[in-house]
This record gives C-alpha cells, structure tokens and sequence, in this order.
C-alpha cells in the first residue's frame, strides 16, 4: 500500500522534457557585396548615357537624384559645359547594406575622393519592391574633414529607421523642417541648438551672401540677402549607426533673395545661376532658387551630442527679377 502510493506520487511529479528555446535570428544583409557592385554599374552605366541616347535617367534614378541630376544637366547644357556635372563615377571606398527583410529597401555607399579638390560622395540606393532595380536615390558633396559615423560591418547589414522613429534625439522626419528653420532665420531659430553650429552649409551661405553684398557695394550702393528654406515632403531617409544614432538623408528647397537699391539692375555671381538667368537686363531684386540635398548625423535620445552636418549638394533650377 505504502510502496504503490510512492510510485503514484513520483508519477505525478514526473517532469515533461524540455523544450529548446528557439535560436535567435541571423541578422544579415540582404544584399551581398557582389549585388552592389553590379547595381552601381547599372546606374553608372545610365548615368553615363545620359543626354546620349541611352537609357532614360528615370530607369536608374528616383527621388531628388532624378531631380537634383536633371537640374544639373539643364544648367550643363545652358552653359554648354559638361564640367558642372557632379562626378558619379561609382568608385566606392564604403557600402552600407540593408537588413530589412521588407520593402522598400535603401543601401547606401561612399565614393573613392575624386582629386585633393573635391571631396567623396555619400549616395543613396532605393528599391521600392521586390520585382523593381534599385536606383539611385540621393547623392551628397560630404564635408571637408567630417567624420563619417560608424555602421554594421557589411555583411550583418545596416537596419532602415522610420520617419516617426523616436530612438533619437530627432526624428528623422522631423530634422530636414528643423533645420530648414535653421537655415532660414539663423540662432533666432528655436531649434537652432539642436544642430551643431556654424557647419559647412551655413557658412557657404555666408559667403555668398558677402560676395552679391559686395559687389554690389564696390558700386556704392546698398545690398540685402536673405535665405528661405523648406522640407520636400516625404523625402527622407534613415539608416542605424552602430551608437544607437542615424545618418539621415533629405531634400530640402531654397531661395537666395538678393535686393538693391531701387533702380539697380543685378545678376547672377555664380556661373550656374548665370547660365540659368540667360544675360537678362534685371532689376533691384534677384531671387535665385535651388535644390538640395543634405546628410546628418542624428544622435540617440538623451545625448548630450547635437545633430551634425555631413555634407549637402545644390543645384539652382530657376532665378528671376522681383
């Protein structure tokens, strides 16, 4: 009696073997380092093309790459001068490949430095869907001397972040209308200690706005210039950095407004603007339009850090009197 109530005891206690855990995901790019290569020479080879009855930049090309190259070859051909043409040779010294197993899917990539005057360029590749070519998506002139963050080693992958990500100090979303604000009235900006101040973009502006000023006051007269700037809505994209941060791309709309002395007759200083204005006569006011382009460095929320610039490209696409 004692012995069979031992065994029914030891029955129900009897442990159920155990179940292994299942093994983590493999993190890894979707995109090999082979694939890239042979993506970057579809597009150089379009690129190359262009305007030379191949393929249509549109086959290779979306988003303000499509806009920003287009603009650059109308200025090329109003000034009959190929060498405004930002060199897309595809020559990398970094690729930064996707994880996202879903669409659509963004890589990115960093050229070998051209010559000891032109510094590399960031781009960004976009495929929308499963059955679409990635193309080219956006490229930007990086810095002098900036320090490019750190990502995921190639083969692991670099993981997208979306516009309304709030693991950073900025949304992505948000960083391209703040620092338009920025751009637009300067430290009196409520955003203006989110960026690091005085970067490479707010400078050029700067000197640009003392040359026009200049000239005209090497005439004795009297000069005003004024920037504003805007997002290009839904034009953004982000990927991880190895801190917890983002480098985040998007593209942006500004204006040069440059006024004079009523009377006066000004006209473009840059050869580029120049071949867009076309020699006309002028007035008081010159209003010169751009695309842009531009690269940030986003921190984690709770840095201490600020957002950095990391380069930006323009192209004007119209200037006009008042």
């Amino acid at each position: 009696m004692g012995i069979g109530t031992t065994v029914a005891l030891l029955a129900g206690c009897s442990a159920e073997p155990p179940v292994p855990e299942p093994e983590a995901p493999v993190v890894a790019a979707v995109v090999s380092e082979p694939q890239e290569r042979e993506i970057l020479q579809s597009v150089a080879t379009v690129l190359e093309g262009a305007g030379q009855g191949g393929a249509p930049l549109g086959s290779r090309l979306t988003g303000p790459a499509l806009t920003m190259r287009e603009a650059e070859l109308k200025v090329a051909d109003a000034a009959d001068d190929p060498r405004g043409l930002t060199d897309l040779s595809m020559q990398m010294q970094q690729v930064i490949l996707p994880s996202d197993q879903g669409w659509p899917r963004s890589s990115f990539a960093v050229t070998e430095q051209p010559d000891a005057r032109t510094t590399p360029v960031l781009m960004a590749f976009e495929q929308a869907g499963a059955r679409d070519q990635y193309k080219l998506w956006a490229y930007v002139q990086l810095a002098s001397l900036v320090t490019m963050p750190r990502f995921a080693e190639p083969g692991f992958g670099s993981a997208t972040v979306p516009a309304d990500d709030t693991s950073l100090l900025v949304p992505p979303g948000v960083v391209a209308g703040q620092y338009a604000s920025v751009l637009t009235v300067g430290d009196r900006s409520k955003h203006a200690g989110t960026f690091a101040a005085d970067d490479a973009l707010r400078q050029r502006l700067r000197e640009d706005g003392r040359e026009q000023v200049a000239q005209i006051e090497e005439q004795d007269g009297e000069g005003r210039f004024s920037t504003a700037f805007e997002p290009v809505e839904g034009a953004v994209k982000a990927v991880r950095t190895v801190d917890g941060g983002a480098m985040v791309l998007a593209a942006l709309r500004g204006q040069e407004t440059l006024r004079a002395e009523e009377g006066w007759q000004l006209a473009p200083v840059s050869s580029s603007a120049a071949a867009l204005w076309g020699g006309g006569a002028g007035n008081d006011v010159l209003k010169t339009s751009y695309h842009y382009t531009v690269a940030w460095y986003v921190p984690p929320a709770g840095s201490a850090a600020t957002v950095s610039l990391l380069g930006f490209h323009r192209v004007p696409y119209a200037v006009s009197g008042g």
